[in-house]
């Protein structure tokens, strides 16, 4: 969109959930309803340092004709893909995938940095599988003029970094009648007036948000997913809670071949490395959503992370491992900030054992490289918990890469669905990270503030306690190992490479698993499916090491 009497020029992506009110009253006048023209308005009025006022899930590029400056920025969360290629011959490039840089010419090398980062799920919030092209960091712009580059945040305090935020003096009494409202704030705004879904489990997450929307809208209708025969099946649950609520719901009924059978298609669309076949089966989902004519889905992702919902949260809070000193820092600042917090994150530790595996199947050129990740640790006055530097790396690793965009956005658009998340709201995420732990986990119990709400506002309604974990079953069995090899033998064949990995060192040991294996430990599933998205992404993308 260009503006008619200023030299800016913009494109967004996403929603923004902003009142126009207030900038009409600034003398903004709107001739269209988009987000764009929204932003575009607020960067006359008051410059780039607008972008830090923007609620909403965005990724936007403006550019000034006058400067000959171009700004990216993405919204505080990175809920939406932005990516850009620089080199030093002044060329410069940005796209919301990947793959649309490759296309326009962008060389298709892979990132060691990140393979290797993979190995032990540490891949900073930069990186990307291809060398030299760079994802913009979450709540910042990065700003480009006469070939030079610089990169700064735009907002005062990063949901990344819980421990900025003040902690507010109140009982858990006021916190949770907060809460509820802030988070009804949150669900209300991301409501259109069109049917819309709501992505819909047996847990509290997905259950608050599609109780919030049958109660605030006529035009909510609920997913899930099934996986017949499987303990870790929620279908039936979430089916008997739609039905409490009223609204319609649609189950998606998956099996191992369909999971399978959908992977090559969503690593295509994810862009990344996975641990396992979820993205296959929210791909699927969104397919669904799709054919059933909605184009907009609620979704829960942030939840675990403000309020502590993952198991090794938990452990980090009632089991803390003093510091673990390694032979060699993963990440540049970890000593420094382990020593001083005499900690080291559960996270760090429980890859270790697939690491080493990953490492002995390198190809020779590889083996004892130790490439560093784009990571840095923050100084001990940014991050002064224990539990505070357990969230800031999960922030900055596999919550980017994986869990707001494989499994959400990439996988969402793949299917042109749009997904909002109620729980990566600003006010509220800001409200969350301004509670005491114990608000939040307290005496084994994980989102605490969050399932007592639930009950003060849906005292008829019941959600499980224990939540089943969201993951694809069928890929637990032989069968996606066997595929995985027919793959490996045909890139074989064609002489192809597999990153930084030699592929005859991988065949073997997967022909050894299949020889004596029935099932998979759930370790081993997780190399299964780290070596066919690395498959899939040299498949498509045709990569050098």
């Amino acid at each position: 969109m260009l503006s008619d009497n200023t030299p800016w020029i913009i494109s967004v992506n996403g929603e923004i959930y902003n009142d126009r009110e207030k900038l009409k009253a600034k003398g903004a006048v709107f001739q269209t309803n988009s987000d764009s023209e929204y932003v575009l308005k607020g960067i006359e009025l008051f410059g780039i340092s607008f972008l830090s006022s923007l609620d909403g899930e965005f990724s936007l590029c403006t550019y000034n004709r006058e400067s000959n400056r171009l700004y990216l920025a993405r919204d505080r969360n990175g809920s939406k893909p932005l990516y850009y290629y620089h080199n030093d011959d002044d060329y410069f490039i940005a796209a919301s995938e990947i793959k649309a840089l490759l296309s326009a010419g962008v060389p298709a090398v892979w990132n060691k940095h990140y393979l290797v980062a993979n190995e032990r799920f540490l891949v900073g919030a930069k990186e990307t599988f291809v060398k030299g092209v760079f994802s913009v960091p979450p709540g910042h712009i990065v700003e480009y003029t006469n070939n030079e580059l610089k990169s700064y945040p735009f907002c005062e305090q990063s949901p990344f970094n819980p421990d900025l935020f003040e902690q507010c003096d109140i009982s858990y009494e006021q916190a949770t009648q907060e809460f509820s409202q802030q988070f009804e704030q949150a669900v209300n705004k991301r409501i259109p007036q069109e049917r819309f879904a709501c992505y819909l489990s047996s847990g509290i997450d997905s259950s608050y948000i599609c109780a919030l929307s049958a109660r605030l809208s006529d035009k909510a209708e609920s997913f899930s997913i099934g996986f017949p025969n499987s303990p870790l099946d929620e279908s039936l649950a979430a089916e008997k809670f739609a039905k409490q609520l009223g609204i319609k719901h649609h189950i998606l009924q998956l099996e191992h071949n369909d999971l399978i059978g959908s992977f090559e298609k969503s690593i295509y669309h994810a862009e990344s490395i996975v641990p396992n076949l979820n993205v296959a089966a929210k791909y699927l989902l969104s397919r669904k959503v799709k054919e059933n004519g909605i184009r907009i889905a609620l979704t829960g992702e942030g939840a675990d992370e403000s309020l502590l919902g993952y198991q090794f949260f938990q452990y980090d809070l009632s089991s803390p491992l003093t510091q673990q000193s390694g032979p060699t820092p993963l990440f540049e600042g970890q000593a420094t900030l382990e020593a001083a917090l005499n900690f080291t994150p559960s996270a760090t530790i429980s890859a270790t054992s697939n690491a080493q595996l990953f490492k002995s199947l390198r190809s020779a050129d590889f083996s004892e490289a130790c490439y560093t990740t784009h990571l840095v640790a923050p100084h001990s006055d940014i991050v002064n918990s224990s539990i505070g530097y357990s969230q800031w790396l999960h922030y900055n690793t596999v919550y980017q890469d994986y869990n707001l965009l494989a499994l959400g956005d990439k996988t969402e658009l793949a299917n042109s669905i749009e997904g909002r998340q109620p729980f990566l709201d600003n006010s509220l995420v800001a409200f969350i990270h301004s509670l005491p732990t114990a608000f939040k986990y307290c005496n084994g119990k994980n989102k605490r503030i969050l399932r007592d709400a639930f009950t003060v506002n849906f005292p008829h309604l019941h959600v499980e306690q224990i939540k089943k974990p969201f993951l694809a079953p069928a890929n637990l069995t032989k069968n996606i190992t066997l595929y995985l090899l027919d793959e490996l033998h045909e890139l074989s064949n064609r002489e192809s490479q597999l990153g930084i990995y030699d592929i005859d060192k991988v065949i073997t040991f997967f022909e050894s698993v299949v020889k004596n294996r029935t099932q998979l430990e759930f370790a081993e599933d997780i190399v299964v499916c780290h070596f066919l998205s690395i498959l899939f992404l040299q498949k498509h993308f045709n990569l050098e090491a």
